[in-house]
């Protein structure tokens, strides 16, 4: 009770009102507890009626299916102990036999079908395994053309039935239900009594005395509908689900297509109950009972909504009943606590009103009040000043989410109103956006740090607000790191210069930003709208024309107007990318660049190819790069490297100008190495490289890539084709010419390790040593010992 009347503001607990208020409370609370303990009861009675009608529903299912079960073991009685079918059981097939019309009389005798029988019995016949026949009423035929023409199961051949269900071992053994394809399936013009059908089998190998010694089966077949007719009456009255499940767990029959889980078969043993279950999300009330007969559960799942549809009936009006009589007894007893509480409710009621007070409470409500109006107005100071402190958070959040067309503004002066806490008003409703994308601010300041980016950024912005000039106005937006718009709303005297006046404008902005602040920039101008609604479509404009950087290339200006135009297809013809295979195959490196150069100039320098188009040129050219690596057996590590990830290299320049340096660059790369795989050339490029080893073995920095740059290749094919054309490491002959150095410059007594390691060309004596050892066998010490004191000896 305390929190429900701190909730409602009134925290001061030494009021009148509240020992008033809580006596009233307590004397409502005494029936509707009452309530509350008879509804328990009656809920309990109500669920166990109707536990007790599901399980007289399940019983007289059970019963009645037991009935019918009867006339299976009847029939199954009167086939299996006539004298007749032993004698039979033993026979050889043989059509020109004698007892070959023994067959045909037991089908007359014994196989008619009684007069007893119900269509619950859908048909039956008896399988002979020593003359492989088949015998039904007005029927004598060898199994495979049984099956072929007469009975069939889908989803099972021949072979699994004859093995299942004709010549393994059963006892009185109901299979689960199967559909039963009959001759209808193979000629159409039958009756459709002839369709396919739903069986349960019932199957009693023959002569059923012992497991190893069967000679042929006797089989039922259920007709599975007429068992469903039975479970239609409960299946339809309590939306529920029926299953059949014998003693191993199967499921002889169900009139839902979702099967029992494993988790639910285990909870069903015993003699019959009732349980609840969760099954795929839903609660689900199970009943089962088991048949002593053939060993059968009967399970009856109903949803718990339905089964217990009664008790929520109830449970909802008392609810409802519950929550009226409650509201009507808090309003009585609020009423009767206020009766003499009126003066004071008033003015606290007015000071509560939608406001929190935090202040301790003590005293009466006089006193409460005086604290509630002093930090009310202390509260909506501090209020004032959060607010003046987020303005322009606020501001550039509603700026961001205008020009990307996620708002609707009234540009209006009474629409306006509402902006101005964020000093926003516009002058018209008539709008244009520009981008403006900072390339780099290298010029600026080489540190590039994120300070130097802010700083760019609020150059750039205020710049871009100071260009137009007044009644214009241009608010200023940070879209990303490197990138910012500029909204323009121009006055309604807008004159019929306004495009002019737009590049006007965006010229002398560009240049003021590149020649006196170093900061390249490239400008993408959308089209003026007008209406507020429009802010998004000019910003859309101004992003697609950035775009077109990748044609255009940084540092211009790309007007949306100047790329409607645009071609929809680029130059690059089959003959034209045959000819480029050629010059590089043959090693011709000049022609071939040359080539990509026409390529280029052909799509690009006319700026009528879009941006994706542009891409899908280069995806191409690098395909054709590809063809060529593939059609020369060249191995691509080589002359690229491992982790070389071709498309991405490519792709990583932003403009068209970079990729198409880029390929000039690789395609170089292939017309060289293609040329250097000739022997000649080999030879001379082995001894330029020998040479150049010589000359600068001792540089600290030797090593495949000062190699690479030197000759413009990559240290991978450097690496493989020294190997490939000196037999050794290029590696290990480095190493082996510097110790092969170092040990000249040991004679010098005056020289330290160190020295000779920094001579030699290490700047670490740990890794000259490391370096010696492995080509000695000994440290660099040891060596010069062993050296001196040989040198030494010598001179005594």
């Amino acid at each position: 009770m305390k929190w429900l009347l701190q909730s409602l503001g009134f925290r001061n607990l030494r009021s009148v009102w509240i020992t008033m208020l809580i006596s009233n409370v307590v004397l409502l609370l005494i029936p509707v507890s009452m309530g509350a303990f008879l509804y328990t009861k009656v809920e309990e009675s109500l669920e166990n009626g109707a536990n007790r009608s599901n399980q007289a529903m399940l019983e007289q299912l059970k019963l009645s299916l037991d009935s019918k079960l009867n006339e299976v073991d009847k029939l199954a009685q009167q086939i299996i102990f006539d004298p007749k079918l032993e004698y039979l059981l033993k026979l050889n097939e043989d059509q020109n036999s004698p007892d070959r019309y023994k067959f045909i009389e037991f089908m007359r005798d014994t196989l008619s079908r009684p007069g007893n029988i119900t269509n619950f019995i859908q048909d039956y016949y008896v399988y002979f395994r020593n003359s492989d026949l088949v015998l039904k009423s007005g029927l004598l035929t060898d199994s495979r053309k049984f099956y072929d023409m007469y009975y069939s199961y889908q989803g099972m051949s021949y072979e699994q039935w004859r093995e299942e269900i004709l010549t393994s071992f059963h006892t009185m053994a109901y299979l689960p239900s199967a559909t039963l394809l009959r001759r209808a399936e193979y000629d159409p013009m039958q009756s459709i009594e002839k369709t396919p059908l739903n069986v349960i089998t019932f199957t009693q190998s023959l002569p059923g005395r012992d497991r190893k010694d069967i000679t042929g089966s006797f089989v039922i077949l259920i007709d599975e509908s007429q068992i469903k007719e039975m479970f239609a009456q409960i299946e339809s009255a309590s939306d529920s689900s029926i299953y059949i499940v014998d003693g191993d767990g199967r499921t002889i029959m169900a009139t839902d297509r979702e099967p029992l889980p494993s988790a639910l078969l285990s909870s069903i043993n015993g003699s019959g109950g009732l349980f609840n279950h969760t099954l795929n999300g839903d609660q689900k009330v199970v009943s089962y009972t088991p048949s002593k007969k053939e060993g059968w559960k009967y399970v009856l799942v109903t949803p718990r909504s339905v089964f217990m549809q009664q008790v929520i009936l109830i449970k909802k009006w008392t609810l409802m009943l519950f929550g009226l009589c409650l509201a009507v007894g808090l309003s009585a007893a609020f009423t009767l606590a206020y009766r003499n509480y009126s003066p004071l409710r008033k003015a606290v009621n007015t000071i509560l009103g939608g406001k929190e007070w935090s202040g301790k409470l003590s005293g009466n409500e006089y006193e409460f009040i005086v604290r509630s109006i002093e930090g009310s107005l202390h509260e909506e100071k501090n209020l004032r000043s959060l607010l003046a402190q987020q303005t322009p958070v606020i501001r550039s959040n509603f700026l961001s989410r205008l020009i990307r067309g996620q708002m609707e503004v009234d540009a209006s002066h009474a629409g306006g109103q509402s902006l101005r806490f964020m000093d926003i008003s516009f002058v018209s409703d008539y709008f244009l956006v520009i981008v403006v994308q900072l390339d780099s601010i290298s010029r600026f300041n080489q540190e590039q740090s994120e300070e130097q980016w802010a700083l760019a950024r609020f150059i750039v912005s205020n710049i871009g607000m100071d260009m137009i000039q007044s009644p214009h106005k241009t608010f200023a937006v940070e879209l990303d790191r490197d990138r910012i718009a500029l909204l323009n709303n121009y006055s309604a005297e807008i004159s019929d210069h306004v495009e002019q006046d737009i590049k006007d404008m965006a010229e002398l902005f560009k240049n003021m930003i590149e020649q006196r602040f170093k900061i390249d920039i490239t400008v993408a101008v959308g089209l003026p709208h007008t209406g507020a609604k429009s802010i998004g479509e000019s910003y859309a404009e101004a992003v697609a024309a950035l775009e077109y950087r990748i044609i255009k290339g940084g540092g211009t200006i790309i007007y949306f107007q100047d790329i409607t135009n645009v071609d929809s297809h680029y130059y690059y013809p089959i003959d034209i990318e045959v000819q480029l295979i050629n010059f590089v195959r043959s090693g011709d490196t000049d022609h071939a660049l040359k080539l990509l150069d026409t390529i280029y100039m052909m799509n690009f320098e006319s700026g009528s190819i879009t941006p994706e188009l542009g891409r899908c040129l280069f995806f191409n050219i690098t395909s054709t790069f590809l063809k060529i690596i593939n059609a020369t057996g060249t191995d691509q590590n080589d002359i690229l490297g491992p982790e070389f990830d071709l498309v991405k290299d490519v792709f990583s320049y932003e403009t068209a100008e970079g990729m198409h340096n880029r390929m000039k660059k690789l395609y170089e790369m292939l017309a060289e190495s293609l040329v250097t795989d000739r022997t000649d050339h080999s030879a001379a490029l082995l001894q330029d490289m020998s040479q150049f080893l010589e000359e600068h073995i001792t540089d600290a920095n030797m090593g495949l890539g000062m190699i690479a740059d030197r000759f413009d290749m990559t240290p991978q094919y450097v690496s493989t084709f020294y190997k490939k054309q000196s037999g050794m490491n290029l590696s290990d002959y480095i190493v082996r010419k510097r110790i092969e150095l170092a040990k000249q410059h040991m004679c010098d007594k005056d020289l330290t390790n160190v020295q000779i390691a920094q001579l030699v060309g290490y700047t670490s004596d740990v890794v000259f040593i490391r370096a010696f050892k492995k080509i000695e066998g000994v440290t660099p010490g040891r060596y010069r010992e062993n050296m001196l004191a040989y040198a030494s000896d010598d001179t005594g």
